[in-house]
């Protein structure tokens, strides 16, 4: 006795296309968008941790960076930390990234003003522009490497070949101290700047 092979239809083209226009229309509704608990479940995101809204939703999620370990060991003041997370605000805020805790885009946008860039964002742009030269070329450039997303979101699996690629600085003692140098001096970058805005009454 001849056994029958099973075979299966094809699905009907009309059904994968309204499944796809479906599947569009979720990903254009507010309500769905937000962080992936799954993901964030994964153990290369042990270092993220989330806040969850009344309904069990993420609300917030953060992943601990160079600048949270250097907190955490008593070797960065609050001064210094609370200057990284202002420049990483601003660099939020000129990439329309605000809402996304974890991703802080890196650089500053230098091109001409595109006819979407509002006057907020310019003005973050400004603002960045400002403090980072008030740090110095060497300091601005490594704050800025530090801030960029694949060290932010882990992609670069250590926040020393990112100093080391910045600076030529391979002792690991020596990484930490320029790290720490340049969160202070941008501290005191933030600190002149507030200064002139007030003594201008601004």
């Amino acid at each position: 006795m001849s056994s029958k092979r099973r075979t299966t239809r094809p699905a009907d083209p009309i059904q994968i296309a309204r499944r796809r226009a479906e599947e569009r229309e979720r990903e254009r509704q507010p309500e769905t968008w937000g962080a992936d608990t799954q993901a964030l479940r994964l153990p290369a995101n042990a270092t993220v941790t989330m806040r969850t809204d009344a309904r069990g939703r993420v609300s917030r999620a953060q992943r601990h960076d160079v600048f949270d370990l250097f907190k955490s060991r008593g070797s960065l003041s609050a001064a210094s930390y609370d200057a990284v997370r202002r420049l990483q605000d601003e660099i939020a805020l000129l990439h329309r990234t605000r809402m996304s805790a974890i991703d802080y885009t890196p650089r500053v946008d230098q091109s001409r003003r595109p006819p979407d860039f509002s006057d907020s964002r310019q003005r973050a742009g400004e603002r960045i522009d400002r403090v980072l030269s008030l740090t110095g070329p060497a300091n601005a450039r490594l704050l800025a490497a530090l801030c960029d997303a694949d060290v932010v979101l882990g992609r670069v699996p250590d926040w020393r070949a990112t100093v080391a690629s910045e600076t030529g600085e391979r002792l690991p003692d020596a990484q930490g101290a320029r790290v720490r140098a340049a969160c202070d001096n941008l501290a005191e970058a933030y600190a002149e700047l507030d200064r002139g805005r007030r003594r201008a009454g601004g």
